[in-house]
């Protein structure tokens, strides 16, 4: 009883999502017969393009870490449809017994406060009995719990987004990368030769054009499912491990990777479209401004935000439904690198 209350102590002690979910496997495998437990979640929307990522797993006792998407080392998704007994158990949210080469497979589903979001897989020397199910359904029921109320300090409640709060440690984690990209040794040799080449990091910010006039016209619940919908069509439109954040009012932000600036902006681009040709209901069509900027070494949220904030506002002086690169600007003469648009408060 009292290495399960540990566990449970282990768990519940991190605010990191990847330290919860490492909690949960060392737990699975010190407290059952098990040769191997692996980590899955679900990525993508239903009705949409979704696939499994692998986040973690414990095998032979030893702990093989979460990864983190943001540059690390993670591997490609797999498609959702290619782990068919997988989908089978969270889709019907119930155990489904896994085939394996000896001993005795296992599939259970996992969850956050807001949907079910993943699998667990085990594989054991024998069938779980009652006890032994029992330990792991309650180990999932805190997993779950927990995660929901990271989820509640670090979503925006109305689009489940990322919000302002939990931008500041992802973003200075892609600082150290940019860091060690310039000034360190290369990024891993498997991440470069799995994506093609080595990727730097870029933050854009959205804002919708005109927006005041929808919740003056329409009223604010429009003005909300407008805000809903533009977050459907960013996760849409972005990769997988690619962080999406609604820093409040209409104002949305990205942080992803990308070869360079063009690949970058054509990123951005596509949003623009995306967002210009869907057909919102009660309102029609919705138009953004885009800027965008590179994350440097040594930055801090706040300066690469209003970099890409200028280039925004840039856009909406210019015309608005456009995508601006805050250093094509620049080079253009048309920003001042030092200059300042307004006061910016992100924390």
């Amino acid at each position: 009883m009292s290495e399960a209350l540990q566990h449970v102590a282990d768990m519940t002690r991190s605010r990191d999502r990847g330290q919860v979910d490492a909690s949960l496997l060392t737990a699975l495998r010190d407290l059952l017969p098990l040769r191997r437990a692996l980590l899955w979640r679900v990525l993508g929307e239903p009705g949409g393009r979704r696939a499994w990522q692998l986040v973690g797993s414990h095998a032979a006792g030893a702990l093989v870490p979460v990864v983190d998407q943001l540059g690390g080392d993670a591997p490609e998704p797999l498609p959702y449809e290619r782990l068919a007994l997988h989908v089978e158990c969270f889709e019907q949210l119930g155990l489904v017994h896994l085939p394996v080469t000896s001993g005795h497979g296992v599939l259970l589903p996992t969850a956050s406060e807001r949907e079910v979001d993943g699998v667990v897989e085990l594989e054991l020397d024998g069938p779980l009995d009652a006890a032994q199910l029992r330990v792991v359904q309650t180990l999932l029921k805190i997993h779950r719990n927990f995660l929901g109320l990271l989820d509640y300090s670090e979503r925006d409640t109305l689009t489940g987004l990322l919000n302002r709060k939990s931008f500041d440690e992802t973003f200075l984690r892609a600082t150290v990368l940019e860091a060690t990209r310039i000034y360190g040794s290369a990024a891993p040799e498997s991440q470069a030769r799995r994506r093609g080449g080595l990727r730097r990091h870029w933050l854009g910010v959205l804002d919708i054009d005109h927006f005041k006039q929808v919740n003056d016209v329409h009223g604010h619940l429009i003005g909300d499912e407008v805000l809903l919908l533009v977050a459907r069509i960013l996760r849409s439109t972005f990769r997988f491990d690619d962080r999406l954040y609604r820093f409040g009012g209409e104002e949305f932000v990205v942080l992803l990777t990308a070869p360079d600036e063009a690949a970058a902006g054509i990123a951005f681009e596509r949003l623009r479209a995306n967002l210009g040709a869907y057909a919102f209901p009660r309102v029609g069509r919705i138009t953004g401004s885009i800027g965008y900027s590179d994350v440097r070494p040594g930055d801090t949220p706040q300066a690469a935000f209003e970099r890409a904030d200028r280039a925004v506002y840039h856009a909406k002086q210019h015309g608005r439904d456009q995508v601006q690169s805050q250093a094509r600007l620049v080079d253009a003469g048309l920003l001042d690198e030092s200059g300042i648009v307004g006061e910016i408060e992100l924390f």
